[in-house]
């Protein structure tokens, strides 16, 4: 008996060897996998105390795929493929903070918070989750930019701005009449509607929360209403929500404050800004100006992007011309944008989003310290497992640089549309159809 529980001992001891070998091999083998990859695959711990497992977030994307406001199933099932994809985080497209204004009729909103809506969230933050992303909700309200049709508000109910500046298409009488009818001059907001604004975007972050998940994107990019708060152009404002930079960033100061009152310390709040809106120089005094304000109030990450309704380099595949060699390497549209935030503030995490394809521009970009994180758009709607299958996160086999990245089709522009006589409607009106063909590739994915 003694001899067989010695031979017992003996045989789990090399078996217990065996798999101690076993594991440090795999362990091995994909530490070598990583360092071959590069920076991309390394993990990322923010102010808040969230770890994102490497630096690829799939970017806010408008996903097409509410009704009357709602998410469902088909969502759910997007997202839950998203979450199979070895992201670092992933965020979603624009849910609207107030359901009378929408950026289009298949935006998401959160206002009703029902059992159903509770419930078809927190699967939304799971799937997410799955493979160990941050799920992160990008919050906004479309301003100005919010078509007739979209949203509950009456048809004779403008859009709300911080001016009464309307959007701006062209000259023609043609194009004016459609602005007209489709957007109509905005309201300038009071103080009572900011405030009521400031409290829908708090309200939103706490659901987010509530939901599962790990922190909210405030949307002050693209022409939406936190935008034209933030620009000179559309904020002629005298009050304290205007005349300078730093009184035209306050509404989304605000925003952060009354966020923060209502979700725990390690719930991340993050802003997209632009880098440029089109409408002053990228890296401007006054633009730094604000950045050094947001900063100021601790925000996890600042995502920079670019482009409105009226400028949608957003929208648009195409790249602005490169500044430089060395810019047009990183494949970014706003990396120089990026290099003089970084200069000022040189402890904040960023994020730039766009023209992103390559693992080799991905990791020139993270290090060269331009950017800590790397928003990854259209690529997620036409492969969903980008950094798996083309980064090469989490693959069994070495995918080597060359193979590495990812060649994006041109999206044809439809034949009427280049018949336009309008340049500025038909430059919007060919930046929506490119949108529209990637929303398309979303709900493919949906129903596959």
């Amino acid at each position: 008996t003694e001899k067989k529980i010695k031979g017992d001992q003996y045989r789990c001891g090399i078996v217990t060897e065996i798999f101690e070998i076993l594991i440090i091999g795999i362990v091995n083998n994909t530490s070598n996998i990583m360092s071959e990859i590069g920076e991309v695959a390394t993990s990322l711990t923010l102010p808040s105390g969230l770890v994102l497992p490497n630096r690829l977030v799939k970017a806010a994307m408008a996903e097409s795929l509410a009704k009357n406001g709602r998410a469902g199933p088909e969502l759910v099932k997007v997202y839950e493929k998203w979450g199979q994809g070895e992201w670092g985080a992933i965020m979603t497209g624009n849910v609207m903070v107030d359901e009378r204004c929408m950026g289009s009729p298949q935006d998401t909103t959160v206002q009703s918070k029902n059992s159903v809506e509770i419930d078809t969230w927190q699967r939304i933050a799971r799937g997410i989750k799955a493979k160990g992303a941050l799920a992160l909700m990008q919050i906004n309200h479309p301003g100005r930019q919010s078509p007739a049709g979209a949203g509950s508000r009456g048809f004779l109910q403008k859009n709300l701005a911080p001016s009464a500046v309307s959007l701006n298409f062209g000259t023609g009488v043609v194009v004016k009449t459609l602005v007209k009818v489709l957007f109509g001059t905005p309201a300038e907001m009071s103080t009572i509607q900011i405030q009521t604004l400031i409290n829908q975007f708090a309200d939103a972050a706490k659901f987010a929360q509530q939901v599962g998940f790990d922190g909210v994107t405030i949307h002050a990019a693209h022409g939406y209403l936190l935008s034209d708060f933030l620009s000179p152009k559309t904020n002629t404002r005298t009050d304290a929500y205007g005349g300078t930079p730093e009184k035209r960033a306050r509404v989304i100061v605000e925003i952060i404050e009354a966020i923060r009152e209502v979700v725990s310390t390690n719930f991340s709040i993050s802003v997209k800004m632009n880098s440029s809106d089109q409408q002053y120089d990228a890296g401007s005094d006054a633009v730094l100006k604000q950045v050094d304000v947001l900063v100021s109030h601790g925000v996890d990450f600042l995502e920079i992007s670019g482009g409105s309704y009226e400028n949608p380099r957003m929208m648009r595949g195409d790249e602005v011309p490169a500044k430089s060699e060395r810019t047009q390497k990183r494949e970014a549209f706003f990396l120089d944008f990026a290099l003089a935030v970084r200069e000022r503030h040189p402890d904040l995490h960023l994020m730039l989003t766009g023209g992103f394809r390559t693992r080799t521009g991905i990791n020139s970009a993270l290090q060269t310290k331009g950017c800590d994180m790397i928003g990854i758009g259209r690529p997620a709607a036409t492969v969903p497992d980008f950094p798996h299958s083309v980064i090469g996160i989490g693959a069994k086999r070495d995918i080597s640089d060359a193979e590495a990245g990812l060649q994006m089709q041109k999206v044809e522009t439809p034949w009427l549309l280049k018949q336009l006589p309008f340049p500025e409607l038909q430059r919007v009106l060919i930046g929506g159809a490119e949108t529209m063909h990637y929303g398309q590739k979303i709900g493919e994915m949906a129903k596959a």
